[in-house]
């Protein structure tokens, strides 16, 4: 066994796999490192509201049968009541019950989805560098400039500091299981149209397409846009080898998705009539779409997740509201007028990026072949859509200075689709212009380093600033963990000898998170709140009332 091992390893599909582990294996010790601090976070914003909701629904089932549909029952500050999201609510079910307030397993939770989206994201970068490889190379063409850029794209997304409010917001992570159900149906995608191309079409990653986009649908409602785009994308490429017919059926199942996922979004809206006021933004968002802000919105837009991100340097961070503030580059444009290497480096990389990118699409555009050209489209279409729903469905409806400052993980999966679009021309250029693709790779890697430092620092400073919050839950957290298996397991604080815990929604945080051992009428533990430790007595000792 380990001889075959050890002869895999020396072969180039061997070779190449082990580097990718260890390249894998690298970057991952760089985000652990610089998201560390993110597990003494607290929960945030509005995954106190819902876990007020849910304070009493112990198990998962229960917890899914009151806040499947989160947006239209939700009590605690309601609204975005037309969005329908299953798939996200099950998700912070699970983890609610999973995890039972252990903050940095549920923290650790949401490092463990950027890593599977990168791991995604590396194989599509790969799948990707493989279709649109220029018709001189040959497949067995060694290229580790490639491989070097593939590596330098992965670093630069996966520390990238601009979306890691996706990352360490816990409310989000179905965000990043949206992500992973797309990606997933695209790297499908492109295997089965690349195997019918070759000749040996695999039906079995069409089928698998298909049933991760209906996953992405009914997890974020981007995934609906994205099944149309699927069918037309696949069969688009691949009508000359499957026949009219046969592109007319690819389309109209993909298509099934939007209609399986706008049906079941009805019922529910007439299941919970009456529960919720409507937003009923239609009519708002398609009298604003013409105007002069869309056009500005969609700047800001462009220059926020396309821009910015290669400029880590000059990224503001503050924390307010309970959420990571990322100022938006036009605030600090003024700032590019004093050069610092870091800064020139920036800008260095970005014009290298433009350039590899222009020639590449200068040569994707001239192909005559179907599937390059559409492994570049699919991924620009996809930001674009992001874009629209995030231009005319917030920018335009909630026009205030700091939309995007305020929701900055927008940021995250605009850029992981302009990388996707932006790395299909870099790739398609070949061995032309080794020095630029050179300096392109140094530079990311570099832009990776000062990231990484921005994202431990932003960290630290929402540990700072919830320290009281998160530390009487992490001392109760503690007991809980101590004691949870014993029979009959329950306990009171005794609040007013304790140092002050603070409320949320007026419910002190502790009865919020660990009301599930602490809702008994005769509990068999009295602990008080003192330096950050629990200090416990059985109950029967002391009968006074807790405040």
């Amino acid at each position: 066994m380990l001889r075959r091992l050890a002869e895999w390893s020396r072969t180039p599909i061997g070779r190449r796999t082990v580097t990718d582990l260890l390249v894998l294996a690298g970057v991952f010790g760089f985000v652990m490192t610089a998201h560390a601090p993110s597990l003494k976070h607290p929960p945030r914003a509005d995954q106190w509201c819902y876990l007020v909701d849910t304070m009493n629904d112990y198990s998962f089932f229960d917890a899914l049968r009151h806040s499947y549909s989160y947006n239209r029952t939700r009590q605690m500050m309601p609204g975005d009541t037309d969005l329908f999201r299953p798939i996200l609510f099950a998700l912070l079910a699970a983890e609610k019950t999973a995890f039972e307030g252990n903050l940095a397993l549920t923290q650790g939770f949401g490092i463990a989805l950027h890593c599977a989206t990168c791991v995604l994201f590396l194989v599509l970068l790969r799948q990707v560098a493989n279709i649109v490889r220029p018709a001189n190379e040959g497949s067995a063409t060694p290229d580790s400039g490639r491989d070097y850029l593939i590596y330098a794209t992965l670093a630069f997304f996966a520390l990238n500091p601009c979306g890691q409010e996706l990352v360490i917001w816990s409310h989000l992570h179905g965000y990043l299981l949206f992500l992973l159900f797309l990606l997933g149906s695209v790297s499908c995608l492109l295997r089965y149209a690349s195997s019918v191309q070759n000749g040996t079409p695999a039906r079995g990653y069409l089928w698998g397409a298909w049933v991760l986009t209906l996953l992405s649908a009914f997890t974020y409602e981007l995934g609906q846009l994205y099944a149309v785009l699927a069918g037309a994308f696949t069969a688009a490429v691949l009508l000359p080898q499957i026949g009219k017919k046969r592109a007319a059926l690819v389309v109209a199942a993909f298509a099934s998705i939007m209609v399986v996922y706008q049906t079941t979004n009805r019922i529910d809206l007439r299941a919970h009539r009456g529960n919720y006021v409507a937003d009923n933004l239609g009519p708002a968002i398609v009298d604003q779409a013409l105007t002069r802000a869309t056009l500005e919105h969609s700047v800001r837009y462009g220059s926020y997740t396309a821009v910015q991100p290669f400029f880590p340097s000059l990224v503001q961070t503050t924390y307010s509201g309970q959420r990571l503030q990322i100022a938006e580059s036009l605030e600090w444009k003024v700032r590019l007028r004093f050069l610092s290497p870091a800064v020139a480096a920036s800008i260095a990389v970005l014009g290298a990026a433009v350039l590899l990118g222009c020639v590449g699409l200068w040569q994707l555009v001239g192909t005559r072949a179907r599937l390059p050209l559409f492994t570049l489209l699919l991924p620009i279409a996809l930001y674009a859509a992001y874009g629209a729903m995030t231009v005319l469905g917030r920018m335009n409806m909630r026009p205030t200075p700091y939309i995007l400052s305020s929701n900055s993980y927008y940021a995250y999966t605009a850029l992981l689709f302009g990388l996707l679009a932006v790395s299909a021309a870099w790739f398609a250029v070949g061995s032309w212009g080794g020095r630029v693709r050179t300096g392109l790779v140094i530079g990311l890697l570099a832009l990776s380093t000062l990231g990484a430092e921005h994202i431990r620092d932003a960290n630290i400073t929402v540990t700072q600033q919830e320290q009281e919050l998160s530390r009487a839950l992490r001392a109760v957290q503690t007991f809980v963990d101590a004691h949870r298996r014993e029979p009959g397991f329950s306990f009171e604080i005794d609040y007013t000898a304790s140092d002050p815990v603070l409320k949320v929604h007026n419910r002190r945080t502790t009865q919020i998170v660990f009301n599930e051992w602490m809702s008994a009428p005769q509990p068999r533990y009295r602990v008080v709140l003192r330096d950050g430790k629990v200090q416990t007595q059985h109950a029967a000792v002391a009968s006074a009332p807790v405040p």
